[in-house]
């Protein structure tokens, strides 16, 4: 583990780790050759939670703290507002899901999904917590323009919808339509090989950004909820082509033509992540997952895949 980065999570045996990270990634992160210490342990996390609860705008049931890198004190700070980073800490309901996300979104970054910088962090307790950088946060704390697609599909409930009415939405709203299409497209298709279920409408968001305009965000909560709730009853919240469960290639095929997407981009789509596959499978071995829950993650890689290419 030594030479294992904390973000992430390759194994470089020359390269030298300064407090667990790679120089260039602590300083995507966190913009220091070194990160930052984290002064709490995981029941501080928790009960800092606790006293942030209607102050903080986070969604989700998770414990999450709003931080920032304070860096006279090279540590990171709790904060009511303005905090550039999200710190999610282990829970005694779910196992590794710290673990579970940094790696989900270290797959969907080789994939070429935009994620925003992240890592793990270790607490005072020695046990790992998830750190992500705000992508609609600038360095000066302001906000740029977000709304998930609950908020812009005007629905109560953040699991009632599908992939096509996003689609559709994006095809009318955003400023690169055709490229957007392509992105969810490539997420619907990597979160269910992922077994990545709880991918609901608050998990996607339109953000203005003023060179370009408004396009899908960064993909953000990935996490495998297959892993962690095997008795999942279905493969994925939203709807695809009007199913949930056991989908198929030629299910993904009609999705991608609903989209307007041409052959060759679904083709390139499928080629890319099968060809990832050997990566994907050595990117899990090397995770900071347990043993057991990397045979499991690697047990429903597998299966989805055979799934869609046989």
């Amino acid at each position: 583990m030594s030479n294992r980065c904390l973000s992430c999570q390759t194994i470089e045996p020359e390269s030298v780790l300064y407090e667990g990270y790679h120089t260039r990634c602590s300083r995507n992160l966190f913009g220091t050759t070194e990160p930052p210490k984290v002064p709490f342990s995981t029941a501080d996390v928790s009960r800092e939670a606790q006293k942030m609860v209607g102050k903080m705008s986070i969604s989700g049931v998770q414990p999450k703290l709003s931080v920032v890198h304070d860096r006279k004190k090279h540590q990171l700070m709790v904060v009511e507002r303005g905090g550039l980073y999200i710190l999610k800490p282990p829970t005694e309901r779910f196992e590794s899901l710290p673990e579970n996300e940094n790696l989900c979104m270290n797959i969907a970054s080789v994939y070429g999904i935009e994620v925003p910088s992240h890592g793990l962090v270790p607490l005072m307790d020695a046990r790992l917590a998830y750190v992500v950088k705000r992508f609609d946060r600038l360095e000066d704390g302001s906000k740029l323009q977000q709304e998930d697609f609950q908020q812009l599909l005007q629905t109560d409930d953040k699991y009632s919808g599908s992939y096509e009415r996003i689609a559709n939405f994006i095809k009318k709203h955003s400023d690169v339509t055709g490229l957007d299409l392509i992105r969810l497209f490539e997420r619907a298709f990597l979160y269910y090989s992922l077994g990545i279920g709880d991918a609901h409408l608050k998990n996607f968001s339109l953000i203005r950004r003023k060179e370009v305009g408004y396009q899908l965000s960064p993909a953000y909560d990935i996490v495998s909820s297959r892993l962690v709730l095997p008795e999942e009853k279905e493969d994925m919240c939203l709807s695809l082509r009007g199913k949930k469960n056991r989908l198929s290639r030629g299910d993904f095929i009609k999705l991608s033509d609903h989209f307007g997407l041409t052959r060759k981009q679904s083709d390139n789509s499928f080629t890319r992540l099968n060809e990832l596959k050997p990566t994907i499978e050595k990117m899990v071995a090397e995770s900071f997952l347990s043993q057991h829950l990397k045979d499991r993650f690697l047990e429903i890689f597998r299966q989805r895949m055979k799934q869609i290419f046989g």
